[in-house]
């Protein structure tokens, strides 16, 4: 590994030692111990839900690497699992949630090549929000059937992402035909001040942008089998996510079935999303719960709890992705 990878690497360690402590300044011992004491020994299940969650993430990302060249072969899925934890850890530290994103590219880059892993890692990213867009075009229409009075403005709300989620699930399949780094660059050259810097920068560089973008569009126009089966692994995955809040609500004694509990975190993470420029979404993801178990007729408090057990099972997924960084990756040659 390059003496450059190495110092990229440790200054997310810093960074991310950093950020646990301010997290747990910010949510405050006392209400982490509380909710632990609160929630028992179903914390254990609540973080072993999310093992689940990151491997059908790493799963996700083989089956787009695995082409049939000799390159994809050299990654294997457990390295890819702990890029995928690690990776998460980053975003969840870092402002719009992209920092994990580069790190995975850059540590893929020496079985790959830097074009195969930043193209592979760009599709990962697209598949994981078209996945979302597809979680939430199912979930919203049956929030609105379920729950029969809901606010105007929030009915507004949700029609507008169904909408939202259909234009941009149609958005996505036209990029994967096509590709879409040269189209953000085009873009990216009318931006004032640096348009010129940019487009000096893709005129430099057209034959790789271009290769890149023939590897996207491959997934969707020649391996249609394992781009569906990316997508479905993926989606999966929300909805095995969706199992926390189950084992969150079992020790409080509330009656809530697991389709309630689909609604609450499509919902919650609509509002996260929306809010997505937030630091660390601080607050709009436990006002997101708090607003969805209220709709449902169960006391808000449940939401700021949920809210809180979230926090803290990130802020342990977290010291665990950190740690992980500090490992060597395991290759099969």
């Amino acid at each position: 590994m390059s003496k450059k990878m190495n110092k990229f690497r440790d200054y997310f360690f810093v960074i991310g030692i950093a950020i646990l402590f301010f997290m747990a300044y910010k949510l405050g011992w006392k209400a982490i111990v509380d909710n632990l004491g609160k929630t028992g020994w179903w914390f254990v299940a609540i973080m072993c839900v999310w093992i689940f969650v990151y491997m059908a993430n790493a799963l996700s990302l083989a089956i787009i690497i695995r082409d049939g060249s000799e390159e994809s072969k050299r990654v294997t899925l457990m390295h890819l699992f702990k890029l995928t934890i690690s990776a998460y850890s980053i975003n969840y530290i870092t402002p719009l949630a992209i920092g994990g994103e580069p790190y995975k590219a850059l540590e893929l880059k020496p079985d790959l090549g830097t074009h195969k892993a930043t193209s592979s890692v760009l599709l990962y990213v697209m598949m994981h929000y078209v996945s979302h867009f597809f979680f939430w075009m199912i979930s919203v229409p049956l929030f609105l059937l379920i729950i029969p009075k809901i606010p105007p403005g929030v009915q507004i709300i949700l029609w507008g992402m169904i909408i939202g989620s259909i234009l941009l699930i149609y958005w996505a399949f036209t990029v994967y035909t096509k590709g879409i780094i040269r189209k953000a660059l085009a873009i990216g050259c009318r931006i004032p001040f640096f348009g010129k810097k940019i487009r000096i920068y893709r005129d430099k560089n057209k034959e790789r942008f271009h290769e890149m973008d023939e590897l996207i569009a491959d997934l969707f126009t020649n391996r249609k089998k394992d781009f569906f089966l990316s997508l479905g692994v993926e989606l999966l995955s929300r909805y095995i996510s969706c199992l926390e809040l189950y084992f969150m609500v079992i020790p409080m004694n509330y009656d809530i079935t697991f389709i309630q509990c689909i609604l609450i975190y499509s919902f919650a993470t609509l509002v996260a999303n929306i809010f997505f420029f937030a630091p660390m979404q601080m607050g709009t993801r436990e006002g997101g719960f708090a607003l969805a178990v209220s709709l449902l007729y169960v006391p808000a408090g449940l939401g700021v709890y949920i809210g809180l057990c979230t926090r803290i099972r990130e802020f342990f997924w977290i010291i665990v992705g950190i740690a992980l960084m500090k490992l060597r990756p395991s290759r099969i040659k």
